[in-house]
């Protein structure tokens, strides 16, 4: 036993230096593969997650949970981007149609049924606010707040969908004369990008004019009969991915989140142009793709 341990030897000081210098060009090689991975990844991850929380939202107004239901988006540079739900249960939105003194039901000038301190300046708007609702309710609703990532304009807005698109609607930025821009920016958050640079936002396409169709666009149930033109109800624009607006300068892990009246949400991923010009790297504006 002895013997053997005699045997067993270690790491010279020159074996020692080799295997840590191995271990240093390794580091040096993959470290900005993987931070650029990372990077990539959250903004891929936040995405995907904001679509899925307005796509449950959407398929909680065809369940019939809710009636109206709004996506609310608050950029703060401090705070970072949440995204939060709110909904109105079929009841509600019942009782407010079919009370004609409802502010729901009068002049919405200045402001929408969207709007994200509520059209009435009613605290219990949304039934998710009220103290009153059921906890089954409440858990149908989520809020996320995200540290690392960001969109381009800073404070709220908010776009709204109902069963079978009847009060499709939008406030603030998502809001264009009447119409709801239907795309959000989503880029990665650092100390010199507080924002996606992407200057403009709104419609580059000519407004549809179906508000969903028919005498009864909700079906026989639904409470969102009617005109389909009343008061606050917006124009939906089918945004192709061309239209998109273009950054005004360099971005990397640039995304744009897509949807429609009836939901049909999409991801458009932003891909920078180069030239090199004796050895110096321009860029040149870039394209979007899905």
């Amino acid at each position: 036993m002895q013997e053997q341990e005699k045997n067993i030897k270690g790491f010279n000081l020159l074996e020692l230096l080799v295997v840590l210098s191995i271990v240093g060009i390794l580091s040096a090689v993959a470290y900005p593969n993987f931070s650029s991975w990372y990077k990539e990844r959250e903004v891929r991850q936040a995405t995907v997650r904001i679509e899925s929380l307005m796509k449950n939202l959407v398929i909680q107004t065809e369940r019939g949970t809710f009636g109206y239901v709004q996506v609310y988006f608050d950029n703060d540079e401090d705070n970072g981007l949440t995204v939060s739900s709110k909904g109105m249960t079929m009841q509600t939105l019942a009782s407010k149609i079919n009370n004609s003194a409802d502010p729901w039901n009068g002049d919405l000038i200045g402001t929408t049924r969207c709007d994200t301190t509520s059209p009435s300046g009613d605290t219990s708007y949304w039934d998710t606010d009220k103290d009153t609702i059921s906890d089954e309710i409440k858990d149908s609703v989520y809020s996320i707040t995200f540290t690392n990532v960001t969109t381009n304009f800073e404070g709220t807005a908010a776009v709204c969908f109902s069963r079978n698109g009847k009060f499709y609607d939008a406030s603030d930025i998502l809001n264009d004369g009447g119409a709801v821009v239907e795309y959000f920016f989503i880029c990665r958050k650092t100390s010199q990008q507080v924002r996606c640079p992407i200057d403009s936002i709104g419609i580059t396409a000519s407004p549809d004019n179906d508000a969903g169709g028919g005498d009864d666009p909700g079906g026989g149930d639904d409470p969102g009969g009617g005109d389909p033109t009343e008061p606050g109800d917006t124009e939906s624009v089918e945004v192709e991915i061309a239209e998109l607006p273009l950054p005004s300068s360099e971005v990397d892990y640039l995304r744009a989140l897509r949807w429609g009246r009836f939901g049909n949400f999409s991801i458009s991923i932003f891909e920078n142009d180069y030239t090199f010009v004796e050895g110096k790297r321009n860029w040149n504006g870039g394209t979007w793709k899905n």
